[in-house]
């Protein structure tokens, strides 16, 4: 952060003269202020969160039912805003924007023995998708039914020189190496909504 070398208080009352020496001092101020303000984190830029499962395909989202297909399970786009309103964002320059997925669990049942889950984080700029981060998850216990996999999974990118483009971004999971036919499920509810969000968390720079 930089020091307020050429900061100064400016006091007023009743009847202080507004002088080209005041008005000057207060625009100084302000820069000063700006930039050492800039490089903070901004905070949450665009969320979307589903309190309930999506059981049929709805913006391109679903939650159950889940074989071994890419299934998207949350998207931030230009419909999926209260009342379908665009959750698109362009992005400032020289930002970190943290790009985070909560996610409740994986519901499965006892039929996916060794099958591993992959959750990928992926923007989308004019139809074009780049993948930003790639988690995955082994299921290792062969008989019991239960939930796994649950937790936050996010990724930070650097904006640089940024972009008026609009930019969508979203979750996939996929399963692979699985034991059995069973369908699986991921999990969302008023009480552990799945969570899609971009954060500014700071300057780049």
């Amino acid at each position: 952060m930089p020091d307020y070398n050429n900061y100064d208080a400016i006091s007023w009352s009743l009847g202080t003269p507004i002088t080209a020496g005041r008005l000057q001092q207060m625009s100084t101020n302000i820069a000063q202020v700006k930039s050492a303000t800039d490089k903070y984190a901004k905070g949450v830029l665009v969320l979307n969160q589903h309190t309930a499962q999506v059981s049929s395909i709805t913006n391109t989202v679903l939650h159950t039912g889940l074989t071994t297909s890419a299934y998207t399970i949350a998207i931030l786009n230009s419909a999926s805003g209260s009342g379908s309103t665009d959750q698109r964002i362009t992005l400032e320059a020289t930002r970190w924007y943290k790009v985070s997925l909560i996610l409740p669990h994986i519901v499965l049942t006892a039929d996916h023995a060794d099958s591993k889950f992959t959750i990928k984080l992926i923007k989308t700029v004019s139809s074009t998708d780049t993948t930003l981060g790639t988690f995955e998850i082994m299921r290792t216990n062969s008989t019991a039914a239960g939930s796994m996999g649950g937790g936050v999974y996010s990724t930070v990118i650097d904006t640089g020189a940024g972009s008026t483009t609009p930019h969508e971004f979203k979750a996939t999971i996929t399963q692979s190496g699985r034991s059995g036919s069973a369908a699986y499920a991921v999990a969302a509810g008023t009480e552990l909504p799945l969570q899609l969000m971009v954060e500014d968390v700071g300057s780049s720079t």
